[in-house]
């Protein structure tokens, strides 16, 4: 099995900017959701979702949100991931028209994958 690279933006040498697997696509939900937010931003809650994972990139077992993508009108189950580029992870087939239908979907997620809250390990 190959390794994914992890690589830093150009011009960034010496700075602390979290690395990318630039390889995993932006569906369109998380296009829409990551359209307007502040880079330095993103890269600071990727650092703390990095640490979170263990000092490991890509997504965090147990670690499932629900985002509002229509205010008021829909929601989406999502998963935290530890990249810059991509902080969350979007399901587009697990989209509801309310946020109690995808609360209790990612918790069956969560369950059925065995998973337990994220934990940092000392």
């Amino acid at each position: 099995m190959s390794k994914v690279e992890i690589s830093r933006p150009t011009g960034t040498d010496g700075k602390g900017i979290l690395g990318s697997d630039n390889v995993t696509s932006i569906n369109d939900l998380e296009k829409i959701a990551l359209n307007n937010l502040d880079k330095d931003k993103l890269n600071d809650l990727a650092e703390c979702l990095f640490v979170l994972n263990n000092r490991k990139y890509g997504p965090i077992p147990g670690a499932y949100m629900v985002m509002c993508t229509k205010p008021g009108k829909e929601w989406c189950v999502a998963q935290l991931n530890a990249d810059r580029a991509k902080p969350f992870i979007l399901y587009e087939d697990k989209v509801f028209p309310s946020i109690e239908t995808a609360q209790k979907e990612a918790e069956r997620i969560k369950k059925e994958r065995g998973e337990s809250a994220p934990r940092r390990c000392t």
